[in-house]
C-alpha cells in the first residue's frame, strides 16, 4: 500500500478487523535515502521510489530492501536519461550522425541488409530522432 497514513489506515480498517493481529513494515522517504545514503537520491527521488514500491509484485514473499530500492533508483535514472536533454552544436550532431551512418552502413555491408537495424534497433531509432531534429 502507498499513500498518506490517514489513507492507509483507513485501507486497513476495510481489510482488517481492528482487534486483528497484523504485521506492518513501513518504508519513508528518509528510510530510502538512508538505506541508499551516498548515492546521489533527492526527497524527490526517494518519494518516487515509494510510489513505485506499491505497483511491485513478491512484496509480501520477498519483501523490500536494499536489493530493491537499488533496482528502483537504475530504473529512475534511466528513466531520466531517456528524457534528459542537451544542447550541441548542430555541425558537432552532423558529424557525429554522418560517423553513426558510415559505421551502421558498414555493419549492413558485412553482415547483410539490415543487419545494423536488427543489432541496434534502439541506437538507430535515436538517430533516426537527432536527424530528424537537425532536419528542421
Amino acid at each position: 500500500m502507498y499513500g498518506t497514513v490517514n489513507a492507509l489506515c483507513a485501507k486497513l480498517l476495510q481489510q482488517y478487523r481492528a482487534d486483528e493481529l497484523i504485521t506492518l513494515i513501513v518504508w519513508t522517504k528518509e528510510d530510502v535515502m538512508a538505506v541508499l545514503d551516498g548515492s546521489g537520491l533527492t526527497e524527490d527521488g526517494a518519494a518516487e521510489m515509494l510510489s513505485m514500491m506499491d505497483s511491485l509484485g513478491g512484496l509480501h514473499e520477498y519483501g523490500v530492501g536494499e536489493d530493491t530500492l537499488r533496482v528502483l533508483l537504475d530504473n529512475i535514472r534511466e528513466q531520466e536519461a531517456q528524457t534528459r536533454e542537451v544542447s550541441v552544436p548542430a555541425a558537432a550532431l552532423e558529424k557525429v550522425l554522418r560517423v553513426a551512418g558510415d559505421y551502421m552502413r558498414r555493419e549492413d555491408a558485412e553482415g547483410g541488409e539490415g543487419s545494423a537495424m536488427r543489432r541496434w534497433p534502439y541506437e538507430n531509432a535515436a538517430i533516426k530522432v537527432a536527424q530528424a531534429a537537425l532536419d528542421k
